[in-house]
């Protein structure tokens, strides 16, 4: 990139790419992107840096705009690097978050039934990480930048529950008066049944007591505090209520640990645990394996309704959760369970052959380890749950090519104004 680029350049937006930005192509097919922009607008932008063969700007005029933009709905758009589509009418985001998956899925089998979208609403995430970040003793409780290591200090968020938006206003103004925000920390919460449950991430000790002291001064609705040192187990530092999540409609409960993974929102999560339920039927004697079963988000529901599951997670404080939980709930007769890190430890084909039914919600990454071994022992269904659309396709083309169809795909938008999509989906071995 010659410095000719640094000057104020002129572009008309020709589309939205994968990621959320608006895009242009010059006359040598150089791809440039501009976030906050929409297919057509004529915009002046500032060239910021270069990816591979991507160039990347920030918008310095926005010279002729579109008609399908909307009024942002939060004061921290364009600032804050959480969300990328605010800007945009409701209608046309809708339509390009589906064809996220569509478009490909089409591509790769023409006639694959896709589901009706699921569409969550604002202010109803109820997970977040916040960071306390400390600079000349001046702190901020904040979200990253776009495209930044700089923090933006938040005041409301579209997104988020609004009790957890009231928890950190109130951790704020307690902060000025404590010793607390020399530290730079990460704030872990989620929302369950009885308030919030937070986890203190901390690469320095902190005395536990003066923490105590903190906490028992917010005003908000608190389950947990727990203080996490480095890697080491979470300390408790206050309890005032049980851990516990309750799932839609299935008279069922689950215990989560510090900072366990929860599904980012109730009407996800509900409509997830519908469609696993709906796709079992009434058939009681398959064997089901949960993999990445956390704390039993799908394992609990099934024992609940009478199937006996085996759930493997590699983290053992979500495993020890799930099996209290179907203690206290009188399911515990019909698990199995073992903790294994499925990242990095292939499961053995011979005992993956047992199940008629494996459950897989991976991270971000995806499985592709555990996906081979399950089409290799050809186990007869499979349900997938992926939150990354790039992972989710590289996995759906290795099970075509061992002999799986691909049943329907349910999209299920838990991640508003952004890229992230969840893909709920059937394969069935057909050999």
């Amino acid at each position: 990139m010659n410095d000719s680029f640094k000057t104020l350049i002129d572009f008309t937006i020709q589309g939205i790419d994968e990621s959320g930005l608006g895009y242009s192509f010059d006359e040598n097919k150089n791809m440039h992107l501009i976030p906050y922009t929409l297919s057509g607008e004529q915009v002046r932008v500032n060239f910021e840096n270069k990816v591979k063969k991507k160039f990347y700007y920030s918008i310095d005029n926005l010279l002729q705009h579109s008609e399908e933009r909307s009024k942002e709905v939060c004061e921290h758009f364009q600032k804050c690097g959480g969300c990328l589509l605010q800007h945009w009418k409701y209608e046309h985001y809708k339509t390009w978050k589906f064809n996220l998956i569509n478009k490909p899925i089409i591509k790769l089998i023409p006639r694959t039934k896709i589901l009706k979208m699921i569409s969550t609403k604002e202010y109803t995430r109820r997970r977040s990480k916040f960071f306390l970040h400390n600079f000349n003793n001046n702190f901020t409780i904040g979200f990253k930048k776009y495209r930044s290591h700089d923090f933006i200090d938040i005041k409301n968020c579209a997104i988020l529950d609004p009790e957890i938006m009231n928890f950190i206003n109130s951790f704020k103004l307690i902060l000025k008066k404590s010793f607390l925000h020399k530290y730079n920390l990460i704030i872990n919460i989620n929302k369950l049944d009885f308030g919030l449950d937070i986890l203190i991430q901390t690469n320095k000790s902190l005395v536990l007591d003066k923490l105590v002291n903190l906490f028992q001064n917010i005003n908000a609705r608190i389950v947990r505090v727990s203080l996490q040192y480095k890697n080491q187990n979470p300390d408790l530092i206050l309890m005032h209520h049980i851990n516990k999540i309750s799932f839609d409609n299935q008279n069922v409960y689950s215990l989560i640990p510090p900072g366990g993974f929860i599904q980012a929102t109730k009407i996800g999560e509900t409509e997830l645990i519908k469609n696993i339920l709906n796709e079992i039927n009434n058939d009681k004697n398959i064997s089901i394996l949960d993999l990445f079963s956390g704390s039993g988000t799908f394992s609990l529901p099934l024992l609940k309704k009478g199937w006996k599951v085996h759930a493997i997670d590699g983290n053992k404080n979500s495993i020890e959760a799930l099996i209290r939980a179907s203690k206290e709930q009188t399911l515990y007769n019909k698990i199995q369970y073992n903790s294994s890190n499925l990242m990095k430890n292939k499961l053995d084909v011979e005992f993956l052959k047992q199940f008629d039914l494996i459950i897989i919600d991976p991270p971000r990454a995806g499985a592709i380890l555990q996906i081979s071994a399950i089409s290799d022992a050809k186990v007869k269904k499979i349900i997938s749950i992926s939150c990354n659309v790039l992972t989710f396709l590289r996995d759906t083309k290795l099970l075509l090519s061992r002999g799986y169809s691909l049943k329907y795909i349910l999209p299920i938008d838990q991640f508003l104004y952004t890229s992230h999509l969840e893909i709920f989906s059937v394969f069935e071995y057909e050999n």
